[in-house]
C-alpha cells in the first residue's frame, strides 16, 4: 500500500469496539497459567468474567473461504478452558485470554469514549501480549506460535445519529445504489450482505482477506439502525512480533481506506474527514 495516497482520518469515527489479536498453536495454557496472567494485569484490568471459548478460524484460499474447528483447540482431554475476560472497571477496554488466543477489545461506545486512533489499541494490545510473553518464559513454556491475526472494526449507524432511514442505504453506502426497476416499488424493511476481499503479497499469493458485513437492525436504545462490521484475518506477514505488527498494520490501512471507499462524501463531512 505504500503507492497509494495518505490515509483517510476522521476526528469523529462511527466507531465503538476495535479488536486486536493473535490466534495461536503453542503455548498450551492451563487455568494456573491464566491465573498467573491475571495476578500480571489486575492493577489495570481487574474485573474478571468468564466466557465459552472462541473456537480457532483460519482463513483459506481453497473451496472453502474460512475454516472453523468444532473440537476446542487445543484439546486437552475432555476439558474445555475457558476464555477469561479481563477488564477495566469503566468498561473502556478488556483483555480476552483463553488457551490459542490472545485479544485486546476498546469499547468506546460503552462510555461515549472518544476514539484513540489505531495507534493507541495497537500499542495496548502489545502490552498484553508483552505479558504473556513474560509468562511464557517464567514458566518455561513453548514459545508463543502464531497462525492467525485478526482485526475487527465495529461501526454502529443508528438512524437516529444518521437522519437516514433504513430504506436509504444507497445515502451512507456507496456499494448500494437505491435504484430498482419498475417491476418493484417497495422499499427495503432492512438488508444485509457481505463482501469479501482478498489480501495479496508481493508474488500475488493470499495471506489473508477483508470481510465487510453490513446489516440493519435495532440499536441498543430500541431505535432502528445500520452496523458495518470490518474484519480482517489471516496470516502474520513475518517471522515474531514484526510478523503479527506488519498484519495488524496491514490490516488497520485496509480496514480504513475501504470504510473510506465504500460510504459516501455526504457522510464523511458527518464524520468530519480531514484527510
Amino acid at each position: 500500500m505504500d503507492d497509494q495516497p495518505s490515509l483517510p482520518r476522521f476526528r469523529k469515527p462511527p466507531v465503538s469496539e476495535v479488536a486486536i489479536g493473535i490466534q495461536f498453536q503453542a503455548p498450551v495454557l492451563t487455568p494456573v497459567h491464566l491465573g498467573l496472567y491475571y495476578q500480571a494485569i489486575k492493577e489495570r484490568f481487574p474485573v474478571v468474567t468468564v466466557q465459552p471459548p472462541l473456537q480457532p478460524v483460519f482463513e483459506t484460499f481453497e473451496a472453502m473461504t474460512t475454516m472453523t474447528f468444532p473440537i476446542p483447540f487445543p484439546f486437552q482431554g475432555m476439558v474445555t478452558l475457558p476464555r477469561m475476560w479481563f477488564g477495566k472497571e469503566d468498561g473502556s477496554a478488556l483483555i480476552q485470554l483463553q488457551p490459542g488466543r490472545l485479544v485486546f477489545n476498546w469499547r468506546g461506545g460503552l462510555e461515549a469514549n472518544a476514539y484513540p486512533h489505531f495507534n493507541a489499541v495497537q500499542t495496548e494490545f502489545m502490552n498484553a501480549l508483552d505479558a504473556l510473553d513474560a509468562l511464557v518464559k517464567s514458566e518455561r513454556l513453548a514459545d508463543i506460535s502464531v497462525n492467525q491475526c485478526e482485526l475487527t472494526y465495529i461501526n454502529p449507524l443508528p438512524c437516529s445519529s444518521t437522519d437516514i432511514s433504513l430504506s436509504e442505504p444507497q445515502k451512507i453506502f456507496r456499494v448500494w445504489d437505491g435504484v430498482q426497476g419498475d417491476e418493484w416499488k417497495d422499499t427495503p424493511e432492512d438488508l444485509m450482505f457481505t463482501l469479501r476481499y482478498r489480501f495479496n503479497d508481493e508474488s500475488g499469493s493470499p495471506f489473508g482477506r477483508l470481510t465487510v458485513a453490513l446489516s440493519s437492525g435495532v440499536a441498543g436504545d430500541g431505535t432502528p439502525a445500520f452496523q458495518l462490521d470490518m474484519t480482517a484475518r489471516g496470516r502474520p506477514v513475518g517471522e515474531g512480533r514484526a510478523g503479527v505488527v506488519g498484519f495488524h498494520d496491514h490490516a488497520h490501512q485496509a480496514i480504513v481506506r475501504c470504510f473510506t471507499a465504500i460510504t459516501t462524501p455526504e457522510m464523511h463531512r458527518r464524520w468530519e474527514r480531514y484527510q
